[in-house]
């Protein structure tokens, strides 16, 4: 039941209202947990509040939602600059528990959620747990709403797109104590090439986070790998029919980590969902090419369906 998701996990490193929401600009800052620890936040923006987990990631990334919308970026426990965390704290409950502890933390009645990548798992696994607390729900390449549909998928890109070089080198820094961001952004510079649609796009790729500690490489892989060990298979399909925020579920054309039938199915599985495909775009596609994701979510967050967005059409049988 566990092996699925680690070896998934593994592989990725190869409307609010009465909130108690500091004045614009004053983050960032810290939600104590009462299990211990602290989740780290950084807060930009004004009028309705949209909470987005992955803060070393995205908090510049989607900025522009902040022109109009309070944000709350926020990184999990044991990830980005929040309080590193013990192996039985690297768990979904866990981590549901934490998103309801900083919705709380903020006295907000009702959020809206963006999910990138594994996020989209956490945000919809929470809007499916608490649908009177979610407004809308945008997934952005999300993983696959089952264990199955997202080991199984293996696309050539993956292989074809490494840099052997880059990886060579990557193996010489930690076999001869290299640092650990330096290993780190080797890493990127090595398989970057299957996260980004077009291989030159790469360049815009910074990975900064690199610097974090709980970032570096060993850090990431200790942390999925508990996530991998806690959570084993998981299957969301049937507790995403209870999710009643408004959602968009945004894919990437060439997403060749996040299996695309993964997007179709969270999009087919919430009611009254839709689905927006970037064309050319890999599953960093708010790093490859920010706008393409911003403006379709600016236009969801102010109640338009962006163009494009249609229900997903039922799926063939026996497939």
């Amino acid at each position: 039941m566990q092996r699925p998701l680690l070896v998934f996990l593994l592989t990725l490193c190869c409307a609010c209202a009465a909130q108690r929401t500091p004045s614009p600009g004053s983050g960032p800052g810290w939600v104590p947990l009462p299990s211990g620890g602290r989740l780290y936040y950084e807060l930009a923006g004004k009028g309705d509040t949209i909470v987005v987990p992955g803060a070393v990631f995205w908090s510049s990334a989607l900025q522009p939602l902040t022109k109009s919308h309070t944000v709350i970026f926020y990184d999990l426990l044991g990830r980005g600059r929040s309080d590193t965390a013990g192996t039985s704290r690297i768990a979904m409950d866990s981590i549901l528990h934490d998103l309801e502890t900083l919705r709380q933390f903020f006295r907000m009645e009702k959020m809206s959620l963006v999910g990138v990548s594994v996020n989209g798992l956490v945000v919809s696994a929470y809007a499916a747990a608490h649908p009177d607390r979610v407004t809308r729900l945008a997934l952005v390449n999300p993983i696959a709403p089952t264990a199955d549909a997202q080991s199984s998928y293996r696309p050539p890109e993956r292989t074809t797109r490494i840099d052997s070089s880059a990886q060579r080198e990557m193996m010489r820094l930690r076999s001869s104590g290299g640092s650990h961001e330096a290993i780190c952004r080797q890493f990127w510079k090595a398989s970057g090439g299957w996260f980004v649609g077009d291989p030159a796009s790469l360049s815009r790729v910074d990975p900064s986070w690199c610097a974090v500690p709980n970032e570096n490489l060993d850090a990431s892989l200790l942390w999925l790998g508990y996530l991998g060990s806690t959570s084993g298979s998981w299957d969301l399909t049937g507790p995403a029919r209870a999710i009643t925020a408004q959602t968009l579920v945004v894919q990437a054309e060439r997403d060749y980590f996040a299996n695309p039938a993964g997007a179709k199915a969270w999009a087919a599985a919430i009611p009254g969902a839709r689905l927006l495909t970037l064309p050319g775009l890999g599953h960093l596609a708010l790093l490859e090419k920010p706008d393409a994701v911003n403006a379709p979510l600016q236009e969801f967050f102010a109640g338009r369906w962006p163009a494009g967005a249609a229900t997903p059409a039922p799926a063939t049988p026996g497939r």
